[in-house]
């Protein structure tokens, strides 16, 4: 009676068991990671199980399409209103790890380089001049079919390269002369110019490496501000190709332009370096600012000028 008792049991035992385990849920694998998931989304790397439905072109039109245009679009359109109307803002988003929302600093400054890259094709250039001294506002567009005599004209406001032109300018006549001088100018002085990204990040590490320590705060923020210079630049290009009806009153855009990027900058180093303090942290922003501001432009104007140097030298 003992031994039947005891079979019973454990024959109840093993019923139980694989009821149990019949119930029991299997344990899926990320496809990307190989990690357990525990849920539609993997913990690891952030990999959404692929459901049967997804492969179908219902799903595909009706929730991938629609949600990634959705996403993208209120991105871009958040990323944008607060870097043109809350200056230092995004920056500050960006290290206090709110980087959902908002779209990468890389790929913001990518879309605002293609942008000003297709919207200056023309080759028109703002400059402003100051007595004999004359600077770049953004980098120069370099323009296929336009005459090096004007290319570097466009670039060389001293006159420093006029000599060496006079000797080369017999070599310059054909056209394929002429599209080796341009490609060999947009090879050096275009991604040079950007290369300011670099050095203002560097700039300000040494400045404020005791308010902020780690270096990719202020890449973050030279990223944000250089975004916005070349976005808020395509007012001066719109300027340009209006010139010839608001006549004069395409210098005051220039100046309001510049006026709105240098006390952008000012706002932005106070807001994301100096928060706490008040009339003495805003007459240093401003400082800064005016530094900052005045070496860019020599900086890109230098650039230009060494890049139009280099594409007589080898011409």
């Amino acid at each position: 009676m003992g031994l039947r008792a005891s079979f019973v049991v454990e024959s109840a035992r093993r019923m139980m068991r694989a009821n149990v385990e019949t119930t029991t849920p299997r344990m899926e694998r990320c496809v990307s990671c190989d990690a357990l998931l525990s849920g539609p989304y993997c913990s690891q790397c952030g990999e959404r199980a692929l459901e049967p439905e997804a492969l179908t072109l219902r799903h595909f039109l009706v929730h991938t399409v629609a949600d990634e245009l959705v996403h993208i679009d209120g991105a871009l359109w958040r990323t944008l209103r607060l870097l043109f109307l809350r200056p230092g803002r995004l920056s500050l988003e960006y290290v206090a790890g709110r980087r959902r929302p908002y779209v990468n600093p890389f790929r913001l400054l990518l879309i605002a380089v293609i942008v000003y890259a297709v919207m200056t094709s023309s080759g028109r250039t703002a400059t402003w001049n100051f007595g004999p001294v004359t600077l770049s506002m953004a980098p120069a567009p370099v323009r296929q079919g336009l005459a090096v005599e004007d290319a570097i004209g466009n670039v060389d406001h001293y006159g420093l390269l006029q000599r060496r032109l006079a000797a080369k300018k017999a070599r310059l006549v054909s056209d394929a002369a002429r599209s080796r001088f341009h490609d060999r100018l947009a090879a050096f002085a275009q991604p040079v110019s950007f290369t300011n990204v670099v050095l203002l990040a560097a700039v300000l590490h040494l400045c404020f490496r005791r308010k902020r320590p780690r270096f990719l705060e202020h890449a973050a923020f030279s990223m944000h501000f250089f975004s916005f210079v070349l976005l808020s630049s395509l007012t001066v290009q719109l300027a340009l190709l209006l010139r010839f009806w608001i006549g004069y009153y395409f210098i005051l855009v220039m100046a309001l332009v510049s006026l709105w990027q240098f006390a952008y900058l000012a706002i932005a180093i106070h807001r994301f370096y100096l928060p706490a303090g008040r009339w003495g942290a805003r007459l240093l922003a401003v400082a800064a600012a005016i530094v900052i501001y005045v070496l860019n432009s020599f900086f890109m104007t230098a650039v230009q000028l060494a890049g139009a140097a280099i594409a007589l030298a080898l011409a």
